[in-house]
């Protein structure tokens, strides 16, 4: 049998490394085909589950981490990913000593503690056990909120567009997250405390990866593109091919409906995908995130794509969108249905995964990270404090910086 290194008896160095011949264990035939089952010996089964790395259930090498140093390392940042829990964070205004009243109690009890030790002190709930009135009342009534929360070929592009999404979740998920919509990024940095910078970045990035998307699919399918504007004698540009790439509402559907429509399925989406991420609620199995997401995906775009086209995600639209004006099909793109582009993808779906993120938070979550947990007092400070901070990055408003520095103040006091 060859050594661990993979050097043979005759001093020959193998490609790879082969595993041990699996031994049964001592005992009956049932004993030895439950280890078996259990994963105690390597099959390299796309669907197995190892038992000797309960971490991921995936057979290890004795000798891989030896020339993969980085594997298996523990992962100290948080990763606001939607293929496992979402992290839970301490954000600044939860630490002791961000309020006034937390340096007034310190001060009366006549301790100083240095900075460093009042950011490692929790900050405890009212003396009641709970952050806010509504704090108090959502715990009294959360039995039966949840109850009144919870009942409240276009089928083939549907399948196509979420089971897309849940593969990019499993190829990404662990590393960014693979949030892939603006929509997403922006709720979970206002209520999962998601880094504001790190938002702009991945807003950019997915915007770059829809137009690279967009630009594939263009040129996979032109000569069909070609083909269609050929068969109805007109021009590319005139042809109706453009509605493969991009969104647009039926001619028929009010604008108000448009909106509505887009906005009621990024509620769905992103309050559904807040939800899979609490590990207080009802969390799926290890593994499961993407896949469930990927099916919800395809079931709101089959219940509520028919009268907008189903986008749900600013970046799916305005990439091919891009691409389409750079193909040829001209400026019309972005004035169509009142400009469509603006209103729908990006303003009824930001709104919209926001609002079922609020709405989720105020019915069912309790952490510290959210806004709607804070206490007023802190809520008030922050908002303050954030748009003093915008205007002066922005240069705009000094008188009105100036007043908000003093209400600011008025509240430390």
């Amino acid at each position: 049998m060859e050594s661990s290194n993979g050097v043979g008896q005759d001093n020959e160095v193998k490609d790879s490394v082969e595993p041990r011949e699996y031994e049964p264990p001592e005992g009956t035939q049932e004993a030895a085909t439950k280890s078996h089952g259990l994963g105690n010996n390597p099959d390299f089964s796309l669907a197995g589950s190892g038992a000797e790395n309960p971490a991921n259930n995936a057979y290890v090498s004795e000798d891989y981490q030896a020339y993969n140093s980085q594997y298996g390392q523990v992962q100290d940042t948080p990763v606001w990913s939607l293929s496992q829990p979402l992290p839970h964070i301490v954000r600044p205004g939860m630490r002791h000593g961000a309020l006034p009243e937390d340096r007034k109690e310190d001060r009366q009890a006549g301790q100083d503690p240095s900075a460093r030790e009042r950011q490692d002190q929790p900050t405890d709930p009212r003396n009641d056990g709970f952050f806010n009135t509504w704090s108090k009342f959502r715990y009294h009534l959360r039995e039966s909120l949840a109850e009144w929360l919870g009942a409240g070929s276009f089928p083939a592009q549907s399948a196509a567009w979420g089971f897309g999404f849940m593969v990019a979740i499993y190829t990404t998920g662990g590393i960014s997250g693979g949030h892939l919509n603006p929509a997403i990024t922006i709720a979970l940095s206002v209520f999962r405390g998601f880094p504001a910078r790190r938002t702009v970045i991945y807003i950019a990035a997915q915007l770059l990866g829809a137009i690279t998307a967009g630009g594939i699919a263009y040129a996979i399918y032109h000569d069909a593109i070609i083909e269609v504007a050929a068969a109805a004698k007109v021009s590319q540009s005139q042809s109706v091919a453009a509605e493969a790439l991009i969104t647009a509402p039926k001619p028929f559907v009010h604008p108000a409906t448009a909106f509505f429509t887009e906005f009621v399925g990024s509620a769905i989406l992103v309050g559904a995908l807040i939800a899979l991420g609490d590990d207080n609620n009802a969390p799926p199995g290890a593994g499961m995130n993407a896949f469930i997401v990927g099916v919800l995906i395809s079931i709101i775009i089959l219940a509520l794509g028919y009268n907008t086209g189903g986008c749900f995600n600013c970046a799916r639209d305005f990439g091919p969108r891009l691409v389409a004006l750079m193909a040829g099909w001209g400026g019309q793109l972005f004035r169509e249905s009142h400009a469509w582009w603006v209103w729908g993808p990006w303003g009824a779906d930001i709104s919209g995964a926001l609002f079922g993120a609020l709405i989720y938070d105020a019915v069912i979550f309790t952490g510290g990270e959210s806004p709607v947990n804070y206490p007023r007092r802190r809520r008030k400070r922050a908002l303050r404090a954030r748009k003093v901070n915008l205007r002066k990055k922005l240069g705009i408003g000094r008188k009105k910086i100036e007043d908000l520095e003093k209400s600011v103040a008025e509240l430390e006091d």
